[in-house]
């Protein structure tokens, strides 16, 4: 009898091709949806703010808006810049099939930081109350800071990992998942006559249910990262990162200080004592209501861009990186105008029956707030660049002399001009920054063009009113080539994309749009 085997067809032997994870996500999809995704968190966030305002008293909102601050300025600062480096080295380690090792190492460094912190915390909670709410017998909130503290390093870690591997659209969910889940807890929990700690608790609870998506693709993909044979040391991991995230460290400081600058020169050096003072910050929080959705926009942008400008730097194409970033520019600054042209308009509306008439101050100076905003979004996108060629200490020079700027134009306007010169003196600070920024990318190679004229002075003509801006724009698109052809350009992508998206609607369900794409 013969034992031996039928022949199997060549068909059957033929093994399938290895499955590449974590295909990236076009810059324009990518971008695409992160602007949508801001849009709806931000029309979120803006009703979140109307009921914090309708359920809260003043003190207990006050008291979520400082614990608020203190999560979102200081969990970088606690981290030492481990997890900000993942977006910059993600494709570095990837290509030497590193990347396992590389996120593993950066896991146990944050993990002990982490702990650190939050043990800090529950150690010395009348300390941390004192620097929070001024009141070291207010200790429950901060008991309730360390879990909020654990969960949002939790959140920031997945969504930098996520979008490191260019899963945009994973990132933007997650987003959106905490964003609508914090204010679906959170209005619930202020419904029913609760406090500041268990609202921190509700901000903890949406930051770990907007890790799902994130942890789901992980969990589908991890394995099939590829592995190199040459193990990642210690010593070599050090010497790569070290630097940037010390860099990263360092402007997350000096940024932060920026940011706190003219609020606390507002507080304490305005004419007429604390309670003027503490009117003129509330005035100065109501300005920038509407332009805050500016940095909202810069932010993601600049943070979805930077992958694809990482990618690209990687391969040796710094060529495209540079049109990538004027391109982007001048169209994010036109947009800014625009967008802050239309706010300005309906401002008066939504002050006068939103806010009761209240806040008068603050509606005359919001168009310095939308300029200084659209800079500040276009410094976070510009210095990508800087990023990029791993100059990172060079953002933190250009952040040290605008905060020099402020602290100096503050003292020198604020006790005169009062509110409107604080706002302009934190106009002409970030003003200072962005042409830093720009000149310093300058000496790494970035080539100008018209373009980045446009998008310096855009913002600017919102001081002589919104219809001056919106005839500058149009004027902008109608007598720039450079204009015409990059509007052209991101138009004809969009419509490519919208063809193949169209397609995969019509072969997969809506939840695929969230998941990464594999080669088959």
């Amino acid at each position: 009898m013969d034992s031996s085997n039928p022949a199997i067809p060549a068909s059957e032997n033929v093994q399938p091709e290895a499955r590449e994870p974590f295909l990236a996500d076009s810059l324009a999809v990518g971008l695409l949806v992160s602007l949508s995704m801001t849009v709806v968190q931000r029309a979120v966030g803006f009703a979140r703010s109307i009921g914090f305002c309708k359920f809260l008293d003043e003190e207990t909102l006050g008291q979520w808006a400082m614990a608020l601050c203190f999560i979102n300025l200081i969990t970088p600062i606690f981290l030492l810049g481990l997890p900000g480096s993942i977006v910059r080295y993600v494709e570095h380690f990837r290509r030497r099939g590193q990347l396992q090792a590389f996120i593993y190492r950066i896991v146990f460094g944050t993990a002990v930081l982490t702990l650190l912190a939050a043990t800090s915390m529950l150690v010395c909670p009348g300390r941390y109350a004192e620097l929070i709410f001024r009141d070291p017998n207010v200790v429950q909130p901060v008991f309730a800071l360390a879990t909020c503290l654990v969960a949002t390093i939790i959140f920031n870690f997945m969504e930098h990992l996520v979008s490191g591997l260019r899963q945009v659209r994973v990132a933007s969910l997650m987003q959106f998942v905490h964003s609508v889940g914090f204010t679906l807890l959170a209005i619930s929990w202020m419904a029913i006559g609760g406090g500041v700690s268990g609202l921190i608790l509700t901000f903890a609870a949406a930051a770990m249910l907007g890790c799902v998506p994130a942890a789901w693709v992980l969990m589908r993909n991890w394995s099939g990262l590829q592995r190199s044979d040459d193990p990642l040391t210690h010593r070599s991991l050090a010497r790569r990162i070290a630097p940037y995230a010390a860099s990263l460290w360092a402007i997350n400081l000096i940024g932060n200080l920026f940011d706190l600058s003219d609020r606390y020169m507002i507080l304490h050096f305005s004419v007429g004592g604390p309670s003027v003072g503490q009117a003129m910050v509330g005035e100065y929080f109501s300005a920038r209501l509407l332009p805050i959705f500016l940095l909202s926009l810069g932010t993601l942008i600049g943070g979805s861009l930077m992958p694809y400008l990482t990618a690209d730097w990687e391969s040796g194409r710094k060529r495209r990186v540079n049109l990538r970033l004027r391109k982007t520019l001048l169209l994010l600054s036109g947009a800014f105008a625009f967008g802050s042209a239309v706010g300005m308009l309906i401002a008066p509306w939504m002050f006068n029956n939103l806010l009761d008439g209240r806040y008068t101050q603050a509606l005359a100076v919001m168009p310095i707030a939308f300029v200084f905003c659209a800079w500040s979004g276009l410094i976070i996108v510009a210095e990508n660049y800087l990023w990029c060629a791993e100059k990172g200490k060079l953002i933190g020079i250009a952040l040290t002399l605008g905060l020099l700027a402020n602290i100096l134009l503050n003292r020198l306007l604020l006790p005169t001009m009062g509110l409107y010169g604080a706002m302009l003196a934190t106009a002409i600070a970030n003003l200072v920054v962005l042409l830093m920024v720009l000149y310093f990318m300058s000496t790494q190679g970035f080539v100008f063009d018209r373009s980045i004229g446009f998008a310096l002075i855009l913002p600017a003509t919102l001081l002589a009113g919104p219809y001056f801006a919106l005839l500058a724009i149009a004027a902008v698109m109608a007598t720039s080539l450079h204009t015409q052809r990059y509007l052209g350009e991101v138009l004809a992508e969009f419509r490519q994309h919208a063809v193949k998206l169209q397609s995969r609607l019509a072969n997969s369900s809506l939840a695929n749009l969230f998941t990464p794409r594999l080669h088959s």
